[in-house]
């Protein structure tokens, strides 16, 4: 790792594989561009990664904004250019939410032609064949047992799909939450990586909003990969490095996904 990149001034590409039964043969080499806690000021060089990367479609899974900024004119700057390489999918975290622009801001997004996919579900169409994309905003609350009710009854509403379902959720410190309500791939963020990556452990911080839903040191699902039975969970480390806590070993990432079918 050069020394731009362990000090989270340039971001970085990370590849992962996804083989599954359940993907469809048409979808075989499909590839999606993940990113996620922008914050108002994505790294430079995030757009040219998911360019290079030439993705069928890309997902943001949240924190688009921060809620102190009045404006994200660098965000609106790559999203405008995002819009030029692929369908581009987001949900909600919950400093969109907690943002006092919040409503204009994601008008904004929808009629520039993201896709808001908060409580919903798209059907994505390759070669005659189908996968699901879902969507779960934001619980908001900072209260568990609100968060859990927000949870619960969000998932509960989401429509039926008999085949290989992709959820963006955008708290990957929830996973234990979620991890059973049946999707084969989830696409979560909020984490930012730790912040600082110590080796063998893996990140040192939880974001402050997630005091009451896990351990503040050495969180667990910080960046990377998980898997529970067969669902998977990537995690975004973030696109960007807003915090006073310099982003040590930790650069801001583009994650891409590519998807396999295995009959």
């Amino acid at each position: 790792m050069n020394i731009k990149h362990f000090l989270g001034i340039c971001p970085e590409i990370t590849e992962y594989a996804i083989h599954s039964d359940k993907i469809p043969k048409g979808f075989d080499g499909f590839r999606i561009a993940h990113i996620s806690d922008t914050h108002s000021r994505p790294a430079k060089g995030i757009f040219e990664l998911v360019k290079a990367s030439n993705p069928d479609i890309i997902c943001i899974s949240g924190d688009m904004f921060h809620d102190n900024c009045s404006d994200a004119p660098e965000f609106w700057s790559l999203f405008d250019s995002l819009l030029t390489l692929a369908p581009v999918y987001l949900v909600t975290g919950n400093h969109d939410l907690w943002h006092a622009n919040s409503a204009a801001f994601l008008k904004r997004i929808a009629d520039l032609g993201g896709i808001l996919m908060d409580s919903k579900m798209e059907i994505i169409e390759k070669n005659g064949e189908k996968i699901a994309l879902f969507g779960i905003g934001d619980p908001f609350s900072k209260i568990p047992k609100l968060i859990d009710e927000a949870v619960n009854s969000a998932f509960s509403s989401l429509p039926q799909f008999d085949g290989y379902k992709i959820l963006l959720f955008h708290r990957a410190n929830l996973f234990d939450k979620i991890k059973d309500f049946g999707f084969d791939l989830i696409l979560s963020g909020h984490m930012h990586g730790g912040q600082i990556r110590v080796p063998v452990f893996g990140g040192a911080l939880a974001p402050t909003s997630s005091i009451l839903s896990g351990r503040m040191i050495f969180p667990d699902y910080t960046d990377g990969k998980y898997e529970y039975g067969l669902s998977s969970m990537i995690v975004n480390r973030g696109a960007s490095n807003t915090l006073h806590i310099p982003r040590l070993a930790n650069p801001p990432e583009v994650g891409i996904i590519t998807l396999f079918s295995e009959k």
